[in-house]
């Protein structure tokens, strides 16, 4: 994702008709514009501009098993909750409130409000077949995107520091990992854990120049943690932890 600094995009009050850019997120491998054009919020680059209203979250109180409360948070369509299923009879709700410091953007395959950025998969062409009238079919294949993907936090002060978290809010604003999901819980007594699909990270050596050399790859949490690469994708035991 590009920094404002790499646009020279004015901050001061000065400028206050020019929206704060806090970066862009692009899908590499389509030349700016995909296969069917631009439409919507399915494009090939998107802005991160400061929204009029925050629009971030961030962790509240925490529910342990099937309590009264918990149901609460999980039903109400008002307040964002992550739900992390332990057992049939253990699950731990965590609700969030409303952060005026940050906002958040939410990518994913879904076309539901919730999802600023919708990402769907890229189809080579040895599995694309051309039906009547030129036109372009595709095979039916399993996504690795999720449709309720990754969410971003930006600050909405300098230095507008971006934040990358695996798992989106649906459109009831809650966050399910079901039982075969990894999970764990944090030092500090917090809940953790890993999407199916995954969310992985690359920062290229020598940054985005001439000289970049690809990274190492890591993923993921649901709560912004950097974790190296589990054996397989969905595999329950994550990573070791890294600095993030």
């Amino acid at each position: 994702m590009f920094s404002p600094d790499q646009e020279n995009i004015s901050t001061t009050p000065a400028s206050t008709k020019v929206p704060v850019k806090y970066g862009e997120l692009i899908v590499l491998g389509y030349n700016g514009s995909l296969p069917n054009g631009d439409r919507g919020r399915r494009k090939s680059r998107f802005a991160l501009c400061r929204r009029p209203k925050a629009s971030g979250v961030k962790p509240s109180t925490v529910h342990v098993a099937c309590t009264p409360q918990a149901a609460k948070a999980i039903s109400n369509k008002d307040q964002h909750s992550i739900s992390y299923t332990l057992s049939r009879a253990q699950t731990v709700v965590v609700e969030y409130t409303h952060d005026s410091n940050t906002d958040m953007f939410q990518i994913g395959r879904s076309t539901e409000s919730p999802i600023d950025f919708v990402v769907t998969d890229t189809v080579p062409g040895s599995q694309q077949s051309h039906g009547g009238e030129g036109q372009t079919q595709t095979q039916s294949i399993q996504s690795t995107i999720s449709r309720f993907a990754c969410r971003i936090i930006c600050q909405r002060s300098p230095p507008y520091t971006a934040r990358i978290y695996a798992a989106g809010f649906d459109s009831s604003k809650n966050i399910f990992l079901g039982e075969k999901a990894a999970k764990w819980r944090t030092q500090d007594g917090q809940m953790d854990g890993l999407t199916t699909n995954g969310v992985l990270v690359m920062h290229p050596r020598h940054g985005f120049t001439q000289d970049s050399k690809p990274g190492v790859w890591r993923e993921i949490s649901v709560c912004g943690k950097v974790f190296t690469l589990r054996e397989t994708r969905s595999a329950q035991q994550r990573g070791k932890m890294v600095g993030s």
